[in-house]
């Protein structure tokens, strides 16, 4: 990868590699020895974990500070706009891998602030729909420019197929994780 303009990404130009733990892990190898295929899936799994944390943090952080909104909140929104409305609660939870405790509390939230609305079920007595509200489509809406602008930034260095490869890749290990 070469170094930008603004000189970031400079340490890994010099070679340097994000999440190299060495200057730390000094019994890192009576664990998992170097160049060992135990070594090769910790460090990848490793930067899996890591790349992820480091991306929610920054766009929890961001998205914050510009719109108010927690990632809870924001990926229950985008989960209604991109899909069929009204949703039911069980359904929205398992698109977005939550637990229901933590989905209710997040629909109330939501509720409360006009973002969307919640229903019974005509169907099914027990359960309730959600949808979104104008104000809610206007949060999605704003939010949207912001998410493309950091995701551009994070992957500009990557071409057309290597982000194909990438997510091909990534794909295959959540199914494989799935299917465990």
């Amino acid at each position: 990868m070469a170094a930008r303009a603004d000189g970031k990404g400079e340490a890994c130009a010099r070679g340097e590699r994000i999440g190299d733990f060495e200057s730390w892990a000094n019994r890192y190898d009576d664990f998992y020895p170097a160049g060992t295929r135990l070594d090769r899936e910790y460090r990848l799994s490793r930067l899996l974990v890591m790349a992820g944390r480091s991306w929610i943090t920054h766009i929890d952080n961001r998205l914050r500070a510009e719109t108010g909104q927690t990632r809870a909140r924001w990926q229950a929104l985008f989960t209604l706009a991109f899909g069929p409305q009204p949703a039911t609660l069980t359904d929205v939870g398992q698109r977005l891998f939550v637990q229901w405790p933590t989905l209710v509390r997040v629909v109330e939230g939501l509720v409360a602030d006009g973002l969307i609305t919640r229903v019974d079920n005509p169907r099914d007595g027990r359960s309730k729909l959600i949808s979104l509200t104008p104000a809610g489509m206007a949060v999605v809406k704003k939010i949207q420019p912001i998410l493309d602008q950091e995701r551009a930034a994070v992957l500009a260095d990557l071409d057309d197929a290597e982000l194909e490869q990438c997510a091909e890749l990534l794909h295959r290990i959540f199914a494989r994780v799935a299917s465990l």
